[in-house]
């Protein structure tokens, strides 16, 4: 691929942000526009009806969803060591994990340890433990990259499904020439990193220093995925099949230090899908295996896009399409996957996309996507369900805490929080 270097190993011995960026690539530099509302209108939250646990109702089984999430029980419900039934759930609370850091864009667990990584978008992953910041960085990457726009920096982090045992994970990030970085890294413990280990396994061209999207994550599957902007340059490349640019990649990364095409990618190449304009957070469900994907908008609409994995080369229609409507003259809408749930710049700018929750703190939650936008500081929720998008909630008034979310993030259990741009880490936890 042209647009592509792809690295071999160098000698010797990275939460709407920035979505924010993307946010303010959908708020500062285009136009709005006044469509109407998508899909449906998200109500004031009423909560799963769920009745008050008897004697004989754990909290196993208060789940409201019917799949099974990891380390389920065979019915599917939030595998749990207590038998203390769960009062009812009131509503959700924002409980602040830690604050004073400086733009964090990004936070996640790991295998193999019950520490919070958190990405700081100038260039250093901190750890987080017992609700403090270690003394020290887990990694310090501001001499390898660009930060002096909001949305170049170090954008995101993924650990190898099987951290706890080879050390390995992923950053991503803007070098100081512009281009898009993917490397890999070894740590020799959970929360120790050698910056020596770094091999950067593939470089992007930018044309601009916007739209650089910045999700990268390991799926069910063992592949890594990595989404794209479109560059900021008009949008064409987002549908250009040899172009990188405005999509999301997938590579199989079993080999330390290098990558491979994966069998299925539709083109013989990295895309996996494309016609995305800057896909800043998308996240996969490994329990239905669908990828949830929130686009920034340009002059209209903000949206999440649905898909099972094994849909690739799925076409969301950016820069033909914006949300369902066509943003060329003369495009054809039956050639491109529409969002499943789609909102106009009457309601925001630029979406936050999140994850569907699959913790046991809230068994009645199981199964919502959560998701926000940075410049309407609205938190919503909703169900994919054969198709069909359900069960929509407003949990603004709720969490007023969080924000301009900048991501959201799941620790090993599953349990959600959100990054602000003001500095903060929350969970979102239950009121009983």
């Amino acid at each position: 691929m042209d647009h592509l270097e792809r690295r071999r190993p160098l000698p010797g011995g990275l939460v709407a942000a920035v979505l924010m960026a993307l946010t303010l690539a959908g708020c500062i530099d285009d136009d709005q526009g006044t469509a109407s509302f998508g899909p449906a209108t998200t109500a004031e939250p009423e909560l799963p009806a769920v009745t008050r646990a008897s004697d004989e109702t754990t909290a196993t089984e208060l789940a409201s969803d019917d799949t099974e999430p990891p380390g389920a029980t065979a019915e599917g419900r939030p595998e749990t060591t207590t038998t203390e039934p769960l009062a009812p759930l009131q509503t959700l609370r924002a409980e602040l994990v830690v604050d004073g850091l400086d733009q964090p864009i990004l936070v996640t667990g790991a295998p193999g340890t019950d520490a919070l990584f958190v990405v700081e978008r100038e260039g250093i992953i901190l750890t987080v433990e017992d609700g403090a910041v270690a003394d020290e960085p887990f990694l310090d990457l501001r001499a390898e990259l660009l930060s002096s726009s909001i949305e170049q920096g170090l954008l995101g982090l993924a650990f190898h499904p099987d951290y706890a045992t080879n050390g390995r994970f992923f950053a991503y990030w803007t070098a100081p020439n512009g281009d898009s970085t993917l490397a890999e890294f070894e740590s020799s413990a959970p929360t120790v990193v050698d910056p020596s280990t770094m091999r950067v396994i593939l470089q992007v061209p930018q044309p601009t220093e916007r739209h650089n999207a910045g999700m990268v994550l390991f799926g069910p599957d063992g592949l890594l995925y990595l989404a794209l902007g479109d560059g900021g340059s008009g949008g064409d490349t987002a549908q250009d099949t040899t172009n990188p640019l405005g999509s999301i990649l997938r590579l199989d990364v079993s080999e330390p230090g290098s990558y491979t095409i994966p069998d299925g990618n539709p083109f013989g190449d990295e895309i996996w899908v494309y016609g995305l304009r800057n896909p800043w957070r998308f996240s996969i469900d490994p329990v239905a295996e669908l990828a949830y994907i929130g686009d920034v908008g340009q002059e209209a609409f903000e949206e999440i896009n649905v898909i099972p994995l094994d849909a690739a080369g799925t076409n969301f229609g950016w820069f033909m399409m914006e949300g369902d409507q066509c943003f060329q003259a003369g495009c054809d809408p039956a050639g491109f996957t529409p969002p499943a749930l789609q909102y106009s710049h009457v309601e925001g700018c630029s979406v936050t996309g999140g994850w569907v929750y699959r913790g046991a703190a809230i068994p009645e939650l199981v199964g919502h996507y959560f998701f926000a936008d940075w410049c309407k500081e609205f938190v919503r929720s909703f169900r994919y369900d054969d198709g069909n998008v359900v069960d929509q909630f407003d949990w603004t008034d709720e969490l007023p805490e969080l924000g301009q979310v900048t991501s959201f993030g799941l620790d090993n259990d599953g349990e959600l929080f959100a990054a602000n741009w003001d500095g903060e880490i929350y969970q979102i936890v239950p009121v009983r």
